[in-house]
C-alpha cells in the first residue's frame, strides 16, 4: 500500500525506497507516454514537409501552364484555392515544428530526471567533496554513457601561482571517449578515477580532464519546453522573477535583446507562478498575459486564453506559441 497513512508508520528508510520505487514507476509511464507523442509530433512535421513538398510541385506546374495556355477562370479559381492552401500549410507547419520541438525537450528531460533516480548517492567527504575511486586497472567498460562533456586543464604559464586554465570544451562520443581514456591510463604517474555519478577524471602530470556524461546533465524545465515552441515561431524567451515565482517574459519585437524586453509590448508567462520546475511537474497550463510596455514593465493589458484542459505540456506550449503569433498582427493594428 502507498497511501499516506501507510507511508506514515513506515520508518524513514522503508518510506524513501517506497517514494523512489513510485518516483521511478511515474517516470517510467511518462517516458513512454511523451515518447509517443514525440513520435507523433514527428511523424505528423513529417507529412507535413511532403504536403508542402506537393503543393509547391503543383504552384511550379500551374506557373508553367500560365505562360503556354490562354488566362482562364479555372486557371485563376485553382491558382486562387492553391494559395489558401499553401497559407494554411505553412500555418499549421509552423505550429507542428513548435509541437515537435516541445515534444523534443519534455521527452528528454523526463529521461534525464530518471537517469538521475537510477544514479547512487554520492559519497563526500567531511568537507562535502565528492568521492571519486581509482580505476586501477582502467576498464573500458565503465565510459558507458552516450557520450561526454570533456573539459581540459592545463596551468596557466603567465600565472606564478599555476593557476589552471581550461583550453578544451566539447563533447565526445562514448567510443572516442573511451579510446581517450585507454590511452591516458597507458602513461606513467597518470590515473583515471570515477565519481558515484559517472564522471571521469584524468590526472597526470601538468593536465588534468574531466569527462561529464550527457545523460547526467539538469532535467530541463517546463520553461525550456515553452522556449523550444516559441523558437519555431521566431520568439525570444527571457527569464524573470521575483520572490520566489520566475516567469519567461516574450517580447513582440523579435529583435529585442534581454536588456530590452520591457521596452515595447511583451507576453510574461507562468504556470502555477513558476517556470523553471522539470518538465514533468508542470501541473498548470500556461498563463501568458499581456502587457504594453509603457512604463516600469508596461500596463497589464489582456490575458490569452489557456490551451484546452487535459493538454500534454507539449500541447500547451505549440498552443501558446502560436496564440501570441496570431496576436502580434492585432498589436501592430492599433
Amino acid at each position: 500500500m502507498t497511501s499516506p497513512e501507510h507511508l506514515a508508520h513506515l520508518s524513514t528508510s522503508a518510506r524513501s525506497r517506497v517514494l523512489r520505487m513510485l518516483k521511478r514507476t511515474r517516470l517510467n509511464d511518462a517516458i513512454e507516454v511523451t515518447g509517443e507523442e514525440r513520435t507523433a509530433a514527428r511523424k505528423g512535421l513529417h507529412s507535413l514537409n511532403h504536403a508542402i513538398d506537393r503543393a509547391r510541385v503543383e504552384q511550379s506546374k500551374l506557373d508553367a501552364d500560365s505562360r503556354l495556355f490562354p488566362p482562364s477562370a479555372e486557371t485563376d479559381e485553382a491558382r486562387a484555392k492553391l494559395g489558401e492552401h499553401r497559407t494554411w500549410l505553412a500555418e499549421e507547419h509552423r505550429y507542428a515544428s513548435a509541437l515537435a520541438a516541445a515534444a523534443d525537450i519534455v521527452h528528454a528531460s523526463v529521461r534525464l530526471e530518471r537517469a538521475w533516480l537510477d544514479r547512487p548517492d554520492a559519497r563526500r567527504d567531511g568537507n562535502g567533496y565528492m568521492l571519486a575511486a581509482l580505476l586501477q586497472p582502467f576498464q573500458g567498460r565503465v565510459v558507458n554513457a552516450p557520450g561526454y562533456k570533456v573539459v581540459v586543464f592545463h596551468p596557466d604559464p603567465h600565472s606564478p601561482t599555476l593557476l589552471w586554465r581550461e583550453i578544451h570544451d566539447g563533447t565526445v562520443n562514448r567510443s572516442r571517449a573511451r579510446s581517450m581514456l585507454t590511452k591516458w591510463s597507458e602513461r606513467e604517474q597518470t590515473y583515471v578515477l570515477r565519481d558515484p555519478h559517472g564522471r571521469l577524471y584524468v590526472t597526470a602530470p601538468m593536465v588534468r580532464l574531466e569527462l561529464t556524461p550527457t545523460d547526467i546533465a539538469p532535467p530541463h524545465t517546463e520553461g525550456d519546453a515553452l522556449r523550444a515552441a516559441l523558437a519555431a515561431y521566431g520568439f525570444q524567451a527571457y527569464d524573470d522573477g521575483e520572490g520566489g515565482h520566475t516567469w519567461l517574459v516574450v517580447p513582440l519585437d523579435r529583435d529585442a535583446s534581454e536588456d530590452e524586453m520591457f521596452e515595447g509590448p511583451h507576453f510574461r508567462i507562468n504556470s502555477s507562478e513558476h517556470v523553471d520546475r522539470p518538465a514533468s511537474q508542470h501541473d498548470e497550463r500556461w498563463s501568458a498575459s499581456f502587457f504594453d510596455g509603457i512604463g516600469q514593465g508596461g500596463e497589464y493589458i489582456t490575458t490569452l486564453d489557456p490551451a484546452p484542459t487535459g493538454s500534454t505540456l507539449a500541447e500547451d506550449c505549440a498552443y501558446i506559441a502560436r496564440a501570441i503569433a496570431d496576436f502580434e498582427p492585432l498589436v501592430a493594428q492599433d
